[in-house]
């Protein structure tokens, strides 16, 4: 009887400690969430109602959010059919610019504003016939006064983006100082050639020639630009500076030539001789063309690159004046 009496205090003991046991063993592992930590790039999704920017020919979306700061996403046509239907935008779909003439822009009636907003949704659904950049400013280079105003004080820093492929790429941080500089970093010249730079640029399965006196207008224009092989002359301003121009890269998957300035012209008049021309002669793109078909293409003047003040000077040529939009299309005059 004792014998089996011990048995059972010593079963019943064995039970007890293997019950504690396994309610230790719960306790110590504790379940554990999964949490993904979301990108700052997931707030360009969150932009609101996209607009149509009348003089750069680009639609646009901008927020701010309080807690990070202001995100912006522009869309530039890039395929042929999105590049035409900008041109002529609002005669395309029956809307009506109105001009603010104190602040010297352009805007639309609310009725015409949700128009924009819905043809414009629809066309993005398609990315592929766009470039897409972003831009963020970080809060604490943001005033915000209520929900509807907020200012940026200069100096701030601006960090740009381009989406390929659904997804978001970091491309450079930059310091803007100016007004004059946050126009000129933001407009469409810039935001391209910013996102041509990240490129990879030969393609030996594509091939075409921009050989010959291109124009805006072959029976009127003064403007010309003359291409033979890698070299091309260009007249800024007609009977006061001439130049001759060098190949400096190509940029296939669009069709692209980047050219730089060549040499210090001789053919300048009073104009040009108050320019310093030693310090425009670097590796830096002065001027941009993208082909649109045989004969025609896009010219893009980006201004002479001042090596010293790392600036851009005499951002105006003859095309600007002569061209009826604000983007400049060239045609092929003779080959």
């Amino acid at each position: 009887m004792k014998i089996n009496f011990l048995f059972l205090h010593l079963l019943l003991f064995l039970c007890i400690l293997s019950c504690n046991g396994q309610e230790k063993s719960v306790t110590l592992i504790p379940a554990k969430e999964d949490k993904i930590k979301p990108s700052l790039t997931d707030n360009f999704n969150k932009t609101s109602n996209l607009y149509f920017d009348s003089e750069k020919k680009l639609s646009f979306s901008s927020t701010l959010i309080k807690e990070l700061g202001k995100f912006t996403v522009y869309y530039i046509p890039r395929s042929k059919e999105e590049i035409i239907d900008y041109q002529n935008f609002e005669k395309n779909h029956d809307i009506i610019p109105l001009r603010d003439e104190e602040n010297s822009l352009n805007y639309f009636s609310d009725a015409d504003q949700k128009k924009i907003d819905k043809i414009l949704r629809e066309k993005i659904k398609s990315e592929k016939g766009f470039q897409i950049i972003g831009t963020f400013i970080p809060k604490n280079f943001i005033n915000i006064e209520n929900d509807n105003e907020y200012n940026i004080s200069f100096p701030y820093s601006q960090k740009y983006y381009q989406k390929e492929n659904g997804k978001w790429k970091y491309l450079f941080e930059k310091k803007i100082t100016n007004a004059e500089e946050e126009i000129s970093n933001n407009s469409k010249n810039a935001l391209l050639s910013f996102t041509i730079a990240q490129k990879e640029t030969s393609d030996p399965n594509v091939k075409y020639s921009v050989n010959g006196n291109w124009q805006v207008d072959c029976k009127k224009g003064a403007g010309s630009l003359s291409i033979d092989g890698n070299e091309a002359s260009l007249t800024v301003l007609y009977n006061q500076i001439y130049i001759d121009m060098k190949e400096l890269k190509r940029y296939d998957f669009e069709k692209g030539i980047a050219y730089t300035l060549k040499e210090v012209p001789e053919d300048i008049g009073n104009i040009g001789r108050g320019l310093n021309w030693k310090e425009y002669v670097n590796n830096e793109p002065i001027a941009y063309l993208k082909i649109i078909d045989e004969n025609t293409m896009f010219f893009y003047w980006y201004g002479f690159y001042n090596k010293t003040t790392k600036q851009r000077e005499f951002k105006e040529t003859n095309f600007q004046q002569e061209s009826k939009t604000k983007e400049i299309i060239l045609k092929r005059c003779s080959p």
